[in-house]
């Protein structure tokens, strides 16, 4: 058995191996590997490598049977739109919702994003360009095409894309600043801590408001380190309501049962500039998501709703 297909516009420019990888998931590494070894795979009739970058148009020779259907309907559920076109999708992740699935089956924005067959290509699907916590709410975009996805993650690296947050963390925070701490994680208990031999990371923020014992903070986080908001914030001094792991216990404690049940963190902005290719229309575009209901209960019940500063 073997299969043929053309490189579509999705993986023009893509390495060989992260295709095929991606058309087919459950294929065994060493399996693969083999074949390359043996030259049973093919580009345009000739032996490839792994490291080879594909061009559209060309033709692929494996030995193997063509990729199994997709079938994703069990995770139809609804996800709610920033903005939407051909090329990306931006959409407004609940707190609560994995970013992508941990385990099969998982409930997540990108399940989520593969069962809507609007979406469905024979050769891709829906990736995420960015990723928030489950518990962080707030905009995740979604490349739909695999030329957007390049540019959309090229972007995002170099700066052309900016991520804004806004965070409830206990304090008087100055009015703004940057935490410029390195950070280090403990993978085994998915903690991370201010360390010398951490990763270089950079938060700036600017207070919005405060009554002396809560501040709601603007935040651009410059690099995208693992929970750094949170460990950010925290070492300084300012933790974020409702953060267990990194919080302050007593007021996680009381606004617990005040309907504070997770960190109060929202990413609730996404501005674009110097964009390029399909995705080129977003240049100079911002998006904003509207704040989630605990957020808005929580201003609420400290009549901050009524200062008109949000």
């Amino acid at each position: 058995m073997s299969y043929k297909f053309k490189v579509s516009e999705h993986h023009d420019g893509r390495r060989l191996d992260k295709v095929i990888r991606s058309l087919w998931p459950a294929l065994p590494l060493g399996a693969f590997m083999k074949n390359i070894r043996k030259g049973l795979v093919r580009i345009d009739g000739r032996k490839a490598k792994c490291s080879t970058l594909l061009m559209e148009g060309q033709e692929i020779y494996v030995p193997w049977e063509e990729p199994p259907v997709r079938n994703d309907q069990a995770t139809r559920k609804e996800l709610e739109s920033i903005y939407r076109d051909e090329y990306l999708w931006i959409v407004n992740k609940p707190a609560g919702l994995l970013s992508q699935p941990s385990v099969k089956g998982d409930d997540s924005v990108l399940s989520r994003s593969w069962a809507d067959t609007s979406l469905l290509h024979k050769d891709f699907r829906p990736a995420l360009v960015n990723r928030l916590d489950r518990n962080t709410s707030g905009m995740i975009i979604l490349a739909l095409n695999g030329s957007a996805l390049r540019e959309l993650q090229n972007a995002l690296r170099e700066g052309r894309i900016k991520k804004g947050y806004l965070a409830l963390v206990c304090g008087e925070i100055p009015e703004n600043g940057r935490i410029n701490d390195p950070l280090l994680k403990d993978p085994a208990d998915n903690i991370v801590r201010v360390d010398p031999g951490g990763r270089p990371a950079l938060t700036l923020f600017r207070r919005v408001f405060s009554d002396g014992r809560f501040s709601l903070v603007e935040l651009e986080l410059v690099t995208g380190r693992s929970h750094q908001a949170r460990v950010h914030l925290s070492h300084a001094g300012y933790p974020v309501l409702g953060d267990r792991k990194y919080g302050n216990e007593t007021e996680n404690r009381y606004w617990w049962k005040h309907g504070v049940k997770r960190p109060l963190l929202h990413a609730f902005e996404l501005s674009f500039s110097g964009m390029a290719g399909n995705v080129g229309i977003l240049s100079t575009t911002r998006f904003k998501a509207p704040l989630p209901e605990d957020m808005l209960l929580f201003f609420n019940g400290r009549s901050w709703g009524e200062l008109g500063i949000i």
